[in-house]
């Protein structure tokens, strides 16, 4: 069966709007999506984003378990099976803390915002998450209204300085103003990359390949860095661009005596 994700509404249901509730729910599966697209590294259109159904509904209650369906945009069932885990982690972050959760972007935290303004302030009014195995209950979390507050205040830049940023670029768009997504290595967070019109060329190159951006930073009040209003793009090896360990000959030819690593460590195997 594998992971599972469900989702219950505390209160009353006779003072439950049905409307708003569907309306938040909708935001809830939309933050599915969003972190489908993480896990991808890639922005996509709502359409090519996966697709998941009710393996439960409660009846005279709001009290589901969503499992994926239909896999799409390049995403597989291996994919999706992490999404409901960043989705209950991702949560109890931003319900104790106003930063940016691990494998989340900006945008998630935004839908995440949106999806939690209608919970109480209360236990008695909270959202219940639940990452289910198998059928099996593994890990549950408590949301209240301080996940929205929270989530607000992590995407609100509080401070700007001068740095760079290191991941993979991707998702270029000009539709209205040059905008580019940059997937950090550490955390799997989406920075948004502002670039100058004179940049494009150099950063339609430099799509899918591990880059620094240098030029100004803004970070939110966890020193978590949002975008990047970039002056400068600087092209980085890529992990299998690498030296390997037996191409090191010549770097220290005192240590190795002018053998190759591999000559040289086989050779100290048989003098220990």
């Amino acid at each position: 069966m594998g992971l599972e994700l469900g989702i219950r509404l505390r209160g009353s249901v006779a003072d439950l709007d049905a409307q708003r509730v569907l309306r938040d729910l909708t935001h809830l599966i939309r933050l599915l999506g969003l972190l489908e697209d993480t896990q991808l590294r890639k922005d996509r259109e709502s359409a090519s984003r996966s697709t998941w159904s009710f393996n439960a509904l409660g009846l005279g209650s709001v009290n589901a378990v969503l499992a994926p369906l239909e896999p799409r945009g390049g995403a597989d069932f291996k994919v999706l099976d992490r999404v409901p885990e960043l989705f209950v982690a991702g949560f109890e972050d931003v319900e104790s803390s106003p930063r940016v959760p691990k494998g989340w972007s900006t945008g998630a935290v935004r839908e995440a915002a949106r999806a939690t303004r209608n919970l109480g302030t209360d236990a008695a009014h909270a959202m219940v998450l639940t990452l289910l195995v198998d059928g099996e209950a593994t890990r549950s979390v408590e949301i209240t209204h301080r996940a929205s507050a929270n989530a607000k205040t992590a995407v609100r830049a509080r401070s700007n300085s001068l740095g760079s940023v290191i991941g993979t670029l991707d998702s270029v768009s000009v539709h209205k103003r040059n905008r580019a997504g940059l997937w950090t290595a550490r955390g799997g967070r989406r920075v948004e990359v502002k670039f100058d019109t004179d940049h494009l060329d150099n950063v339609a190159v430099l799509l899918g390949r591990r880059v620094e951006v240098w030029g100004r930073l803004s970070r939110n009040s966890d020193d978590q860095v949002l975008s990047v209003q970039a002056r400068r793009f600087i092209s980085l090896a890529q992990p299998d661009e690498g030296r390997r360990l037996a191409d090191l000959r010549g770097i220290a030819p005192n240590l190795t005596g002018g053998d190759g690593v591999d000559v040289y460590l086989e050779r100290l195997r048989g003098t220990s």
